[in-house]
């Protein structure tokens, strides 16, 4: 932490002497833009709000190129973003998503979206994004250690307006996307916004001669939002959104060759054709993902003065049906085919009062999901190491989830009292109860019309979890412009079963937050500079392995995570924006022992003192634009952006096949402006130096080697936009 005393240090001199900042006034124009959230279930600025939170408009998402969650890990400080057989694996200062449930909350208009998938299917015509870091469990309860991803869409307008978007970038990469918004009368408002999008080329290139490449697919989307004045204080708004993607978008990579005990127990790895080189596959079976989404959400809101009511019900539906390559290499070991269906039903009602000295917010919270699984291995060549006896060729392993049924009942309350006119006083809790209901059946079938066993007779398997998640704290403005605020908070993860596993279940994970931040405008509010520290007490961390075949999760008895981030913007004039974070992370495991698969000679390991998955000890991103004055012709930005990560392991074993060393990323854009506004043209670059880094890393003992997905190499390309 030495270093993170002398970076404060240094950042809090250079902010007060330096003589860039002894400026005469600047105009409003010139000072960074305070976007105002709703972070709390209140409207506030994110100066105002005592958490540690990043929030991008439509305008900043736009200038940085962010169209998808893996983007905004090179915005938002300490956040991780990779995907891995479909799912979206988010973790924020080293705490989420472990091939498991979410551990950092993904909301979308207020509903919670449950599945790892459904972090990155709704972004289209964002309002804005928020992002809470820390453990959010009073006002945003389970599955939210890590923090919240709040996606807010933009509503109808009174105007009449629409805009047409096209793009076209390398890999054969294309996209239209349209808007239209039209008000009916006061009363009846409406704004339709559909999206098509398809990667001709994959990222991965197959080197078996014929072979398919993947990391490609075309996706077809859309959103209809209505908003009704059905009073002159009550407000509606209703929206549809679907979602249809084709295409071998879902892949993994070998990182490794098999270990000489898996190559023994299946001598046709020894046959296979591997390529360890980044962007490259030999798989031979194929690999598609057809995948179907619909959400539906209400919002009425209540308005009567300094109190709101307001209800928010969403229903989403998910289907995923797909073949793939899950040995990914050039032999057909582990063909599978995955269907997977769920639905989920969530109801909110809450209250917000902002009374003489105080502002409080209440509220009752429901959950019911749906979820259907199975998943069939071909075994074409027969598997030697998966039981003693071996499985001959045309066998199958087959695990069916024919219901995963999830309740979850809660009632919360936040209030903030102005104990002063600079003190404000911080308590909340959040009291919920969770039931889960895990219907399963696993079956193998030897050979080709070979007698079906059981592995597990149909079974069920009932538990319930309670957990109180309180929030205290304090917040103290020194000035209107500075502001300070300490936090105790708690998070809760929920366990559950593991759905290949047999009656096998896994504990909650609790985390316990203490947080301090500093909030400043500072320079005739052209400069803003917020700073936050934090220590984590994690307990029962969830963590998985695949084991066989199958993915178990796990519990490690706990881990301790301590850092500091800085987080900084500065509009010197109206011409010139700068920004950026660091974040200083230390994230390690306390009491954990574990047995790696690959390494089974070493017995259980003693991993004190290990690193976190997903957590560098270092990570930054800056960035830097310039706009002209308009002129005749227009106005042009100028824009560049750099992420740095330290080195990230990946398992919690930290061995050297297990990290992605230290790398950094650079990205670039040129946008002109009609002088009317009405036409954009915008060129842009990422990952400029095409470096190539893993964004997500798992292992299989069966084949005895890692197996990763890479981040997106370098693009470049040119989008259009027209409004009218």
């Amino acid at each position: 932490m030495r270093q993170l005393g002398m970076y404060l240090l240094a950042s809090t001199i250079l902010a007060v002497a330096s003589p860039a900042f002894a400026q005469e006034a600047a105009p409003s124009a010139s000072q960074p833009e305070e976007v105002v959230v709703t972070a709390q279930k209140r409207a506030e600025t994110v100066q105002q709000v005592p958490v540690a939170i990043t929030a991008l408009n439509s305008a900043m998402l736009e200038q940085r190129g962010i169209t998808d969650p893996a983007g905004l890990q090179f915005a938002v400080p300490s956040m991780q973003v990779g995907k891995l057989i479909g799912a979206t694996a988010i973790t924020i200062r080293g705490v989420g998503l472990n091939q498991g449930a979410p551990g950092v909350a993904v909301h979308v208009d207020g509903v919670y979206q449950p599945r790892p998938s459904m972090g990155d299917l709704l972004q289209i015509d964002l309002e804005r994004v928020e992002v809470l870091r820390g453990p959010q469990g009073t006002l945003y309860g389970r599955n939210a250690n890590g923090g919240v991803v709040n996606f807010i869409t933009k509503g109808p307008t009174d105007k009449y307006e629409g805009y047409i978007l096209g793009s076209y970038q390398n890999y054969n990469e294309g996209r239209v996307q349209g808007m239209v918004n039209l008000p009916f009368n006061d009363a009846v408002k409406m704004r339709v916004v559909l999206d098509w999008n398809k990667r001709g080329d994959g990222f991965v290139k197959n080197i078996i001669p014929g072979g398919q490449d993947v990391d490609k697919s075309e996706t077809f989307s859309g959103r209809v939002k209505f908003a009704f004045e059905l009073a002159p204080n009550l407000h509606l708004d209703l929206s549809s959104t679907f979602l249809h993607q084709n295409g071998p978008s879902q892949y993994f990579v070998l990182h490794n060759p098999p270990t000489a005990q898996a190559v023994a127990l299946n001598p046709i790895l020894a046959t296979a054709t591997y390529s360890f080189k980044p962007w490259q596959t030999t798989a031979n079976d194929p690999i598609n993902t057809r995948r179907n989404f619909s959400m539906t959400a209400g919002t009425l809101t209540w308005d009567l003065g300094d109190v709101s009511l307001k209800s928010i019900s969403g229903l989403t539906f998910l289907r995923d049906n797909s073949v793939a390559d899950d040995d990914g290499i050039s032999v057909s070991l582990f063909p599978v085919t995955r269907d997977y269906y769920s639905k989920t039903f969530s109801q909110e009602f809450n209250v917000a009062a902002h009374l003489d000295r105080a502002d409080i917010v209440t509220g009752l919270y429901y959950l019911n999901d749906d979820l259907r699984h199975t998943l069939d291995y071909n075994m074409v060549n027969g598997v030697a190491a998966s039981t003693p006896r071996g499985l001959p060729p045309g066998s199958h392993l087959t695990f069916r989830i024919p219901r995963y049924q999830t309740e979850v009942k809660a009632a919360f309350a936040d209030v903030t009292v102005k104990a002063t006119d600079r003190l404000s006083l911080i308590a909340g809790v959040r009291y919920s109860e969770e039931t889960q209901s895990q219907t399963q059946t696993n079956t193998v079938t030897f050979g080709t019309g070979g007698p079906v066993i059981p592995t597990c007779p149909t079974r069920t398997n009932d538990v319930k979890f309670t957990s109180t998640t309180p929030r205290f704290g304090a917040r103290y403005e020194f000035t209107d412009d500075i502001n300070a605020y300490v936090t105790y908070s708690k998070g809760f993860k929920a366990g559950g079963f593991n759905q290949y596993s047999c009656n096998n279940q896994f504990n909650p994970e609790k985390l316990t937050s203490y947080e301090g931040g500093i909030k400043t405008r500072l320079f005739d509010r052209t400069v803003t500079l917020n700073l936050s520290a934090f220590y984590y007490n994690y307990d029962n961390l969830q963590i998985s392995q695949v084991v066989g075949l199958t993915r178990i999760i796990t519990n490690a008895a706990a881990a301790r995570v301590k850092g500091a981030e800085v987080d900084a913007a500065w509009r010197p004039d109206d011409h010139w924006s700068i920004n950026g974070n660091v974040s200083l992370l230390d994230a390690t495991y306390e009491s954990f022992s574990n047995a790696d698969g690959l390494a089974p000679q070493l017995g259980v390991q003693v991993l004190n003192g290990h690193t976190l998955n997903q957590s560098p000890k270092v990570s930054s991103n800056f960035g830097i634009g310039y706009r002209t004055s308009p002129t005749g012709i227009g106005t042009f930005s100028f824009r560049s952006d750099v992420s740095q990560r330290s080195t990230i392991y990946f398992r919690e074993f930290n061995g050297p096949l297990d990290l992605q060393n230290p790398y950094a990323l650079l990205s670039a854009s040129v946008t002109w402006e009609s002088p009317d506004e009405t036409y954009r043209v915008r060129l842009f670059g990422t990952n400029l130096t095409n470096k190539a880094y893993i964004a997500q890393m798992d292992s299989s003992d069966n084949f005895g080697a890692r197996f990763v997905t890479w981040g997106s190499p370098r693009q470049y390309g040119v989008e259009f936009r027209a409004k009218f």
